[in-house]
């Protein structure tokens, strides 16, 4: 369960493994060369060990020796000041770093809910031993005899509690084109990126929500493989790399999932 560098005394990132947010959160962290340890879990049994570092439902959690970060637009933040350089400073540019604020807020509002609850509606249409398996695929050892026997009531909480629902689908759908059309209306005059000339905590988060859709190869995590999953899976992921915004994803990915970044840098 390490991440980059991760060591006994590293900070602790608690995280559902395959989550985007968890996603948005590990790359901030490396690109910042931040050293931490990843406890990851599969989705609903997180909740304790969240609680017990210091958070209240969700992940990812960031558990440190004087503080926990349990949110992760905080996690960026602790990052850029560790070095990641994902905001503009609002005293040199006030209106860059507005509306980085503004897009990353309403990536983290619309597109990430909409990709989550789209992806968990067809995927719990498929047969329960594909969904079991993904489930102990991010689980750790002593997780994953339970995910099996607990799975329905699993699917029931998850159902419950995300509004996975045919209603609920259709509004993410139209969320998800709604925020794409926006992102792809900024990159058809031209720009590299979506605020500015460089890359941001905006592109950032873009990339990592938008990811488990177009399964971008650099995710930290294993994402199921679309192609090898029973149908839609493989004409969603076509859908969503053949769009201008799902390129942009990928090339964001490419260029800069990998970077290491440090204060002096």
């Amino acid at each position: 369960m390490a991440g980059p560098g991760g060591a006994a005394d590293a900070p602790v990132l608690v995280t559902i493994r395959f989550s985007h947010f968890c996603e948005k959160a590990r790359w901030a962290l490396s690109r910042a060369g931040v050293p931490f340890r990843e406890e990851f879990h599969a989705p609903l049994f997180h909740i304790r060990p969240v609680r017990r570092a210091g958070g209240q439902r969700t992940t990812p959690v960031l558990r440190m020796a004087d503080r926990t970060l349990a949110d992760s637009t905080d996690i960026l933040r602790f990052a850029d000041e560790q070095g990641a350089r994902l905001f503009p400073s609002a005293a040199v540019d006030p209106t860059a770093r507005a509306e980085v604020d503004r897009l990353e807020n309403l990536f983290d509002e619309r597109l990430g809910p909409a990709v989550r609850r789209w992806v968990y509606f067809h995927l719990f249409q498929l047969p329960a031993p594909f969904v079991v398996e993904l489930f102990r695929s991010a689980a750790p050892p002593g997780e994953q005899a339970w995910v099996r026997p607990l799975f329905p009531l699993v699917r029931f909480g998850m159902k419950k509690g995300l509004k996975i629902d045919a209603a609920g689908a259709e509004r993410s759908r139209r969320a998800l084109d709604e925020v794409l059309t926006q992102v792809e209306a900024r990159l058809a005059t031209g720009a590299r990126y979506l605020v500015g000339d460089a890359f941001t905590a905006a592109d950032l988060t873009f990339a990592a929500l938008y990811a488990p859709l177009v399964g971008p190869p650099a995710y930290g995590a294993p994402l199921p493989g679309f192609a090898t999953l029973p149908e839609p899976f493989a004409s969603l992921r076509d859908a969503a790399i053949a769009r201008p915004a799902g390129q942009f994803a990928l090339r964001l990915y490419r260029d800069h999932r990998a970077e290491r970044l440090s204060p002096t840098a």
